[in-house]
């Protein structure tokens, strides 16, 4: 059986993960955040792939440490999805690059549009309207998964330049801030893939390590979450085929 790992921030990586995984007729999906790798992956005639969203053109860290860590067998026939909201081809060759670090190569690379949900630089897709795209990015999902069973060797991307993503990173989540609004609930830090937040005197802390995923944002029940004045005012997009308690973390 197939093992798929996968990182998302607002769901539309782990739909894309869990369509795939049902195109390929059962698959182990794995959340690259939970703990690091452990044990040896794949083998010849055995299939691993990676589900991730594009930022900026480049991979999470998260997702390039822990493929960095990942013992992946000799003769591995490996596959990426990258889900995007925009143009997003070039995190497939960053992936590719990742892979490629390791001895081994990509087989097969694809890039998925699914619904935008970066609020921090923009009004993101109404979850209410998104059920076309979402069923486009389905369909996609169904034609990826019988590609891959079949092993066909195919990637498609863009030149890959994404150097400008992670400049200053102890300032990606300055801002980030939970207002008058915000009722304790924790769910913000237990949502963090990465573990960036944490609850102190009833309010969120951000810790200097973001990924900006915009998960604490988009999954606030109440809204109280907001980046800087940019934020305020736009809608929240979550992932309607996926349930918080699939992201969250105890």
């Amino acid at each position: 059986m197939a093992v798929i790992f996968w990182f998302s921030g607002t769901g539309n990586s782990l739909c894309a993960a869990k369509q795939l995984a049902e195109g390929l007729g059962g698959a182990d999906l794995v959340r690259i955040t939970d703990e690091a790798p452990s044990g040896s992956y794949g083998g010849e005639g055995e299939k691993i792939g990676f589900v991730l969203p594009s930022y900026y053109c480049n991979m999470p860290r998260a997702v390039q440490a822990f493929i960095e860590k990942l013992d992946i067998k000799a003769g591995t026939y490996v596959f990426g999805i990258v889900t995007m909201g925009g143009m997003g081809q070039g995190t497939v060759n960053a992936l590719e690059k990742a892979v490629k670090a390791k001895g081994l190569r990509l087989n097969y690379g694809r890039g998925a549009k699914m619904p935008a949900n970066y609020v921090v630089m923009y009004n993101p897709a109404d979850p209410a309207g998104s059920g076309e795209k979402l069923g486009k990015a389905s369909a996609q999902m169904k034609e990826f998964a019988d590609e891959i069973a079949a092993g066909k060797e195919l990637v498609k991307g863009f030149p890959y330049n994404g150097k400008i993503l992670y400049r200053n990173i102890a300032e990606l989540d300055k801002g980030f801030a939970a207002g008058d609004g915000c009722t304790d609930c924790g769910l913000c830090e237990k949502a963090c893939p990465v573990r960036n937040i944490r609850i102190e005197s009833g309010k969120p802390k951000w810790l200097g390590h973001c990924e900006r995923c915009v998960s604490c944002i988009s999954w606030c029940p109440v809204h109280a979450i907001e980046c800087g004045k940019r934020t305020q005012g736009r809608r929240r997009y979550r992932n309607p085929e996926i349930k918080v308690n699939e992201l969250t973390r105890e």
